[in-house]
């Protein structure tokens, strides 16, 4: 029985996956104004976390969990499209902050829409146990999966130190 009901969640999970990806790209394949992809769009929205100041290539490799020779080659792709730009520090100019243009704000906020609303058009027919009941599913499952994320880190950073 354990079996059936892993198979289903495996099921329904590789297909939620693959749905939400879709609906996505979807949104912005369909407008003309944005030629980004599902991971330009994540880092759009990892960069608005810090408006005014910016993030550095380090911080937004380190919360998408990818090289910072990524991020960089993301950012420069992103820079020619006008939805991102660069800055020196004031204070320190080594530092290299990179901010959202008018036009990555544009697109972020647009992005932030289409989230909310397809969350809250999940939750529109749920009573609050069912709701919360998902929450913690939910939260269940990203725990599960950090813990992964960590260990195998944790693993190649051991595998590496004994090359």
């Amino acid at each position: 029985m354990e079996d059936i009901f892993c198979k289903k969640f495996n099921d329904k999970l590789s297909v939620s996956y693959i749905l939400l990806s879709h609906m996505e790209q979807n949104v912005f394949n369909s407008s003309k104004r944005f030629n980004l992809s599902l991971s330009e769009l994540s880092m759009l929205e990892v960069i608005n976390k810090n408006p005014v100041d910016g993030r550095m290539i380090s911080d937004i490799a380190t919360e998408l969990m990818i090289k910072p020779s990524s991020v960089t080659s993301a950012v420069n792709r992103l820079v020619l499209k006008g939805y991102v730009e660069r800055h020196r520090s004031l204070k320190d100019a080594r530092m290299v902050y990179v901010n959202l243009t008018e036009k990555g704000r544009h697109a972020d906020r647009i992005h932030k829409r289409f989230r909310r609303n397809m969350a809250m058009d999940i939750l529109k027919d749920m009573n609050e146990h069912e709701k919360n009941m998902l929450i913690d599913c939910i939260e269940r499952m990203n725990n599960f999966f950090m813990k992964k994320i960590d260990r195998n880190i944790a693993n190649a950073n051991v595998f590496a130190k004994h090359r």
